[in-house]
């Protein structure tokens, strides 16, 4: 969580891949997924099973490899072309998860909030 200029708490809101288009300019968010091709020095791909997206990583340490379960916390960023792309705040290592019930819990949530 970080903190805006009144000093309340902003909390990261947990998305698929897939809601990303939905989401605001600014907001942050964090993703729950699988490290992909694209590790570089400035962008990692993330699978998280509803879709693929890159990640800019160029101001952090990533001590992940490809196939490793990461959680991203991240910040929506515009680019040139108007479209939408994620820049990361940090990592957390998120080996000893089961996914795919995560997955399902998420959907359950997401069903029952709508």
């Amino acid at each position: 969580m970080e903190e805006n200029r009144d000093n309340q708490k902003i909390s990261a809101k947990h998305v698929m891949i897939k809601d990303i288009k939905k989401m605001e300019i600014g907001s942050q968010v964090q993703i729950i997924g699988f490290v992909k091709g694209n590790i570089e020095e400035e962008n990692i791909t993330l699978d998280d099973r509803t879709g693929e997206i890159t990640i800019n990583i160029q101001k952090l340490k990533f001590p992940f490899k490809i196939d490793d379960l990461v959680n991203v916390f991240a910040m929506v960023k515009p680019t040139m072309e108007g479209e939408k792309k994620l820049e990361a705040i940090f990592f957390q290592d998120m080996s000893n998860l089961n996914f795919d019930h995560f997955q399902k819990l998420y959907n359950m949530k997401k069903e029952l909030t709508e």
